[in-house]
Parts: structure tokens; C-alpha cells; sequence
């Protein structure tokens, strides 16, 4: 069974953070963000991002670290490789699938996908990894 008893917190917490990092560092103009932007249609922001949607996106890297602990748990996940491998099946399968479909139907640039799909496997294979071999 998949319960949220015995989950290791530490771990979770670090690896939400680290995903929160890990995109903080992606989008930044020099790295993907330029790319992001234009694939996105979305302009430059003439002010600063009001900081409750940084509190939104971390508090969702909180939740998607919590279900990879669980799953991790789960499915007796316990070694680097195992982390990776997790983190790898859910951010292609559920990442980056379904940036395909929303840009499929939305009927916007494939290059959002690499972009937003790219990141969600980075992260994605990070918090496996943490929260596997930390448990």
C-alpha cells in the first residue's frame, strides 16, 4: 500500500527545493528563458513577478516530491539507479507528455515542450534520486 507514513520529510522538503532551484536556474534568460518566452509568446514583464506565484510553483514541487517519495516507497525503490529511473519514467511520461498534449491542442511551438518538458525531467529525475536514495 501506498501510505504517507514513514516517508522521509527531510528528503522531500530538500527535494522540492532543488527542483524549485534547478527551474529557477532554467528560466533565467541566458539559460531557456528566452527560448521560454518566445515559444510561449509571452513578453518581458516590466515588474518583478509577485512572489506568491514563487510560493504556488514550490508548493507544487512540494506535492510532486511527496507522490515520488510515496511511489518510490511503493515500488521498493531503494538505489541511485532506481532514483533515476523514477524520475526519468514520470518525467517523460507525465512531464513532458503532457506538455506534448497541451501544446498540441493549445496549437503552440514544439519548442515549448523542450523547454517545459526538459526541466520537468531534469527535476523530476532530481527529487526521484533525493528522496530514493535518502529514504
Amino acid at each position: 500500500m501506498i501510505t504517507l507514513t514513514g516517508l522521509n520529510w527531510l528528503a522531500i522538503i530538500v527535494a522540492a527545493i532543488v527542483f524549485f532551484g534547478l527551474a529557477a536556474v532554467w528560466y533565467q534568460p541566458r539559460v531557456m528563458g528566452r527560448k521560454w518566452m518566445e515559444a510561449a509568446g509571452v513578453e518581458p514583464p516590466d515588474a518583478a513577478p509577485n512572489p506568491m506565484t514563487f510560493v504556488g510553483v514550490l508548493v507544487a514541487y512540494f506535492v510532486m516530491a511527496i507522490v515520488l517519495a510515496m511511489v518510490a516507497r511503493g515500488v521498493g525503490a531503494s538505489s541511485f539507479v532506481d532514483g533515476l529511473a523514477l524520475g526519468l519514467a514520470t518525467g517523460v511520461a507525465f512531464v513532458a507528455a503532457q506538455a506534448w498534449v497541451n501544446v498540441t491542442f493549445e496549437q503552440r511551438s514544439k519548442n515549448l515542450v523542450l523547454v517545459n518538458g526538459g526541466i520537468g525531467i531534469i527535476g523530476h529525475v532530481a527529487m526521484a534520486v533525493i528522496v530514493t536514495v535518502w529514504s
